[in-house]
């Protein structure tokens, strides 16, 4: 364990129960945290495991009780080799796990880009967040890297065009409520496209 923490003044570990409530029942706890205080930082670095010892979440925190996440937060998942959305083999790379979502938190607060990921590494969702508030753009993709989805968020709700499936469908919204919904056949998307191309 030296060599990941030797770097750290104080390290430390904390249990969790099974609905991630800190507990000092290391018997049935379901995962674990060590963390410490990296000399002449302000930041506690965090890294959360199963009881197996298998990486939950890496991160940072602004105090020891960690209660205010600050810096870059990644979290993994389990890649299931009989049942995988994205038909990702995990035996071809020996990975059983997988980064599923990163972001940056600021003073406790979401803030910036958070991406979730695929199995396969490539990008599912992109929400931006502004003080803990879904607020600008969103973006969805499928597992092969195509764009399926766009939008955007004000204050937490959905506004304006989300563009679905390359415009085969396009949900207007005014602040979470829907305005529209205007669904298009492939032949009507084509006949619209060509159309915008000749500025009619």
């Amino acid at each position: 364990m030296c060599s990941a923490l030797c770097g750290y003044s104080q390290v430390k570990t904390v249990y969790f129960d099974v609905k991630d409530k800190v507990t000092a029942d290391s018997v049935h706890a379901a995962s674990y945290a060590v963390y410490g205080k990296v000399s002449g930082d302000s930041l506690w670095v965090f890294k959360k495991y199963d009881m197996d010892g298998y990486i939950a979440t890496t991160g940072s925190f602004k105090d020891s009780l960690l209660e205010v996440p600050h810096g870059r937060f990644v979290y993994y998942d389990w890649i299931n080799p009989n049942k995988s959305e994205t038909g990702y083999e995990a035996l071809n790379t020996g990975k059983d796990r997988y980064k599923v979502l990163s972001g940056d938190f600021e003073n406790g607060l979401k803030q910036g880009r958070w991406l979730g990921y695929y199995e396969n590494g490539l990008v599912k969702t992109l929400v931006t967040f502004d003080r803990g508030v879904m607020q600008g753009p969103f973006k969805a993709f499928d597992d092969k890297g195509e764009l399926i989805e766009t939008g955007q968020y004000i204050q937490d709700k959905k506004d304006g065009d989300w563009v679905i499936n390359g415009g085969l469908r396009v949900i207007t919204f005014k602040m979470d409520q829907v305005v529209s919904d205007v669904k298009r056949t492939k032949k009507e998307l084509k006949q619209l496209e060509e159309s915008k191309k000749k500025g009619l």
